[in-house]
């Protein structure tokens, strides 16, 4: 499923460029802001029996970007935070009597980017480049996803700001036709895994026959409870591109539909040397696949589709079991992880 996932990737890429127009990108700052907001709720005060029960769902994304150009300088920015928290029920929570029905994460994602270029080549389109990107998450979280200790016997959080972190940089040369495409390439990338907090980094993995993976449940090396490393380090090369289109203009620029996609394919270096330490380890190549299609509805209110894929052999991920309680087996994968959100926004630019 990997290599399929990835070879449509770069088939999807390689049509998109084939709809760029040949045209320079404008001087100046391209500027804008989008806030999304996604809401449920349900009361129900003396239900029927078989009715269902209270429920209530708060979710939302933040996105800003900001790019600069000006004679051979180039400075891209941007930034999001998808967010979901819900309660279902209300009163004491059923695993743990004393304690209120506690609120649990459904999303968190934080985003950062940023890559300066200086143009090499007298048209503008070829850049020497460097970029640094960064991945976490806000709030602290509890097993289960809950964002509280549901136990009441002061556990460790499974997760928080920092813990883990995903820091990538890279120096290399990006391919910038026009507005809508740019096509990156890195043969020198440093990508880390950063578990900050040691009580989160000591958390190992375990598969579902209960074996141990060789890593934490976040990637960083480990080996015994007292022995593990907070970081792990990568070095490697890095293929990054990003496609915006816009369908059905009108006279103004106004679109109906916004698509924008960015695929980032990192390959490390090291992996024979990983492969002598854990005889299971797989050759891989790291994957990071997101999708947004917005369709306006007036003046900048739009209904947005948001997709992520995302395959790192090194960081596990909860199995998806329809059967199980909850929907998730409890063993850890080294499989594909798929994201979808809908929410309503509205964007404006500047």
């Amino acid at each position: 499923m990997k290599k399929i996932t990835i070879l449509f990737a770069l088939f999807v890429f390689a049509c998109a460029t084939t709809f760029a127009q040949d045209e320079a990108p404008k001087e100046g700052w391209d500027v804008g802001l989008g806030v999304g907001l996604d809401l449920t709720q349900l009361l129900q005060i003396n239900p029927k029996v078989g009715a269902g029960q209270d429920n209530i769902g708060l979710g939302g994304a933040l996105t800003v970007f900001g790019n600069w150009k000006k004679d051979k300088h180039a400075w891209d920015n941007s930034a999001s935070w998808r967010v979901g928290v819900q309660k279902l029920g209300g009163g004491q929570f059923l695993f743990n009597p004393d304690i209120k029905q506690p609120w649990q994460k459904a999303i968190d994602e934080l985003r950062f980017d940023t890559k300066y270029g200086y143009a090499i080549t007298e048209n503008k389109k070829w850049y020497a480049a460097t970029q640094l990107s960064f991945l976490s998450q806000i709030f602290q979280t509890y097993a289960g996803s809950y964002l509280k200790d549901i136990t009441d016997t002061n556990i460790d959080p499974i997760s928080k700001f920092f813990s883990p972190a995903q820091i990538t940089y890279s120096i290399g040369i990006d391919y910038k036709p026009n507005e809508n495409f740019s096509l990156y390439y890195s043969p020198i990338a440093i990508k880390m895994i950063v578990v900050a907090d040691d009580a989160i980094a000591d958390d190992q993995a375990i598969d579902g026959d209960g074996m141990g993976l060789g890593t934490s449940v976040h990637g960083n090396p480990w080996r015994t409870a007292s022995d593990f490393d907070n970081t792990l380090f990568n070095f490697g090369s890095l293929l990054n591109a990003k496609y915006t289109r816009k369908f059905w203009e009108d006279g103004d620029g106004n679109a109906r539909i916004v698509f924008a996609t960015g695929l980032a394919l990192y390959f490390d270096y090291l992996q024979g040397a990983k492969k002598d330490d854990n005889p299971n380890y797989k050759t891989h190549i790291d994957t990071d696949w997101s999708t947004e299609t917005a369709f306006n509805v007036y003046k900048g209110l739009q209904i947005v589709l948001t997709t992520n894929l995302f395959y790192d052999w090194d960081v596990a991920v909860q199995e998806t079991d329809r059967d199980a309680p909850g929907g998730l087996s409890g063993a850890l994968v080294r499989k594909p992880s798929f994201t979808q959100q809908l929410l309503v926004k509205y964007a404006i630019s500047f």
